[in-house]
């Protein structure tokens, strides 16, 4: 339904179509939906309702924004993870090595050399290696040694095997203190 305005002295009532009271000053005589200059964007009716396409794209540019800003942060907290992981597997097999020494009541001994480890105790790629002989005693005990684990992305992490736990720590305590 069309609204026509016109401007009307003071002294008549000022209603608007809709029913409700309009300001006294001519000037702000408007249409529901437009700005005071008249230039103004319009209510949308329930048929017109939703985003502009500029308005998408807008959100879409900033949510790629955000993505490409976490990937370095995402990448190196997988290749964390993957270090857990690997550290987690390589105590695994020393743990069953230990138990495996104890239950045949006498002493394992291994030689330098890369470790041959269960499918699935360490990430895909990822090898461990001792870099000295080791043994595993019957009592549970272990000799001191050392091993390196190798990423599939050439890192390397080498580590004592602590005596009294036999395990292989991923943080090395500062030595003398």
């Amino acid at each position: 339904m069309p609204i026509s305005i016109r401007a009307v002295p003071a002294s008549r009532a000022t209603i608007s179509a809709r029913g409700r009271p309009m300001a006294s000053n001519p000037a702000r005589w408007i249409r529901p939906g437009d700005s005071a200059s008249g230039k103004g964007r319009r209510r949308r009716t329930g048929r017109q309702s939703g985003y502009s396409l500029l308005e998408v794209l807008i959100a879409l540019a900033i949510l790629a924004l955000a993505v490409a800003m976490s990937i370095p942060s995402m990448s190196a907290m997988h290749e964390r993870h993957q270090v857990r992981q690997a550290f987690a597997g390589l105590n695994a097999w020393i743990l069953d090595q230990r138990t495996g020494a104890r239950l045949a009541g006498a002493p394992a001994r291994f030689e330098p050399g890369p470790l041959a480890l269960p499918s699935g105790a360490m990430p895909r790629g990822w090898q461990a290696e001792l870099l000295e002989p080791w043994r595993v005693f019957p009592s549970g005990a272990c000799a001191p040694g050392r091993v390196r684990i190798h990423s599939p992305r050439q890192r390397i992490w080498e580590r004592p095997l602590a005596v009294p736990q036999c395990r292989a720590r991923l943080r090395v305590p500062p030595e003398g203190g």
